[in-house]
Formats: structure tokens, C-alpha cells, sequence
């Protein structure tokens, strides 16, 4: 008898749990974030500070372009807090006739707009890559 009772005690359970009454939600492959072909993958970051005022700073970026008919179309900037961000985006060359698709290396100096930042530490994300740096002074020109 007692064990008819934890039995039928045990369906009640798992019937009045609330996870048996959610629906199961199934993503659809359709639905899941595919990468941008046109965003470029970055291999490395280093950001070159200089020492005079105002302090001016470069993130260089360095990775490998796909193939030879692939260029570089557009770097974008954008401040969100601490954070600078530098998108990347290539675009297939114009007017050129590729046959053989030989990855190209590329290497590009890109200029921060820090002028008028606050002393402190700033990340800088570029693509996929990830580095910070310090303002040792206010950079505002008075």
C-alpha cells in the first residue's frame, strides 16, 4: 500500500511541475545567427600610443584577406561607454578577374578619435579582436 501511495504520489509530482507545462521551443536552423561574409577576420591588434598632447592613438590590424579579389570597403568606428569599437568589412574587388584565389595578407594603421576622452582604461574591439589601453590624462583641448 505504502508503496502505491509514493507511486502515484510521484506522477502527481511530475504532472504539477512547471517545466511539464512549458512547450518545447525548437530553433530553426534558419533562425540561427549565420557570420557576416563581409566581416573580416582580424588576427592581431596592437594599439601605438604617442606622448605628446593631445595624445593621439592607432590600433594596427593585421590578419589575411580570403583571396586576392577581396579587398578592404569599410572601417567604421563607434563609442559605447569604455568600449571603442572598429568594424572591418571587405567587399569583392571590382573590376578583377580572379582565377587563382590566393589569400592576401593585410596590414592596417587606423586612427582612434580619442580627443576629448577622460583619463582611464578603454578597450578597443576590432572584428573579433580585443585590446585596452590607458589615458594617463585627459585628452580634452581646451
Amino acid at each position: 500500500m505504502l508503496r502505491l501511495l509514493v507511486i502515484l504520489l510521484s506522477f502527481i509530482m511530475v504532472a504539477c511541475s512547471s517545466s511539464a507545462n512549458q512547450p518545447i521551443v525548437a530553433k530553426m536552423v534558419s533562425d540561427i545567427k549565420k557570420p557576416d561574409p563581409n566581416i573580416l577576420l582580424v588576427e592581431d591588434i596592437k594599439i601605438m600610443m604617442t606622448e605628446l598632447f593631445p595624445i593621439e592613438v592607432s590600433v594596427i590590424a593585421r590578419g589575411n584577406l580570403p583571396d586576392n579579389c577581396t579587398v578592404i570597403d569599410q572601417i567604421t568606428e563607434e563609442q559605447d561607454g569604455d568600449t571603442l569599437i572598429l568594424n572591418i568589412t571587405t567587399a569583392p574587388h571590382a573590376n578583377k578577374i580572379c582565377p587563382n584565389k590566393i589569400q592576401q595578407s593585410f596590414t592596417e594603421v587606423i586612427p582612434l578619435n580619442v580627443t576629448g576622452l577622460y583619463s582611464g582604461f578603454y578597450k578597443v574591439k576590432v572584428n573579433n579582436k580585443t585590446d585596452t589601453f590607458e589615458l594617463s590624462m585627459d585628452n580634452i583641448i581646451r
